[in-house]
């Protein structure tokens, strides 16, 4: 486990240009409209998260300076809400599956644009909202995550919220507990109006 934590303090390195903010157990995104609350053992990155353009980065709150116990799984998260109206999985969460593995719907998926790094892996469609798992031999979003990715897309008061998880190439998830990962950061992520007072699912 030390080996883990070690190894994700030097990947929040490379994302924080400025001194650690206050992490936290949840963040406001979408002009107010989303509320996304983390699983236990894991904080919002208030340094690297860009909430002004509604992205957040979800750590081990260990990394953070933060006197938490450390999460059973190790991963990294990144949340991104889409702008009002952007929302459409609700009326054909198939649809988008169908896309996502067509040679348009790889270059989406694709860190760097090219359709032919991606691999897919597995899909799912269903209660409004798509899981999809892949690896990407390009460039990973930042240095020291695995390539291989557990990526989520649901509505959130007719946003399109993107939740995307990855291990570290050191330690990497193994696809139970990266798919086990991604559902409790999926759940987590919430309209504002109907969070609940009770706190994010353990993991």
């Amino acid at each position: 486990m030390l080996r883990v934590i070690g190894a994700l303090f030097g990947v929040l390195a490379i994302t924080a240009c400025t001194p650690l903010g206050t992490p936290t157990r949840s963040v406001s995104l979408g002009q107010g409209d989303v509320v996304a609350a983390t699983p236990t053992g894991y904080c919002i990155d208030g340094a690297s998260s860009q909430t002004s353009r509604d992205f957040a980065i979800v750590a081990p709150c260990a990394t953070l300076d933060v006197s938490l116990p450390g999460p059973d799984l190790v991963g990294f998260a990144t949340i991104q809400v889409g702008p009002a109206g952007s929302g459409s999985i609700v009326a054909d969460e198939v649809a988008l599956r169908d896309y996502l593995i067509t040679k348009d719907g790889a270059r989406l998926l694709s860190q760097t644009g090219n359709a032919g790094d991606i691999d897919i892996l597995s899909t799912q469609a269903f209660n409004s909202q798509v899981m999809i798992h892949f690896t990407d031999a390009g460039q990973p979003p930042l240095p020291g995550l695995q390539r291989e990715e557990w990526r989520a897309f649901k509505d959130v008061n007719g946003r399109l919220v993107t939740i995307g998880v990855r291990g570290l190439a050191a330690a990497p998830l193994q696809e139970g507990p990266g798919a086990t990962l991604l559902k409790l950061m999926v759940a987590g992520v919430q309209p504002a109006n109907t969070v609940s007072e009770d706190p994010p699912a353990d993991i």
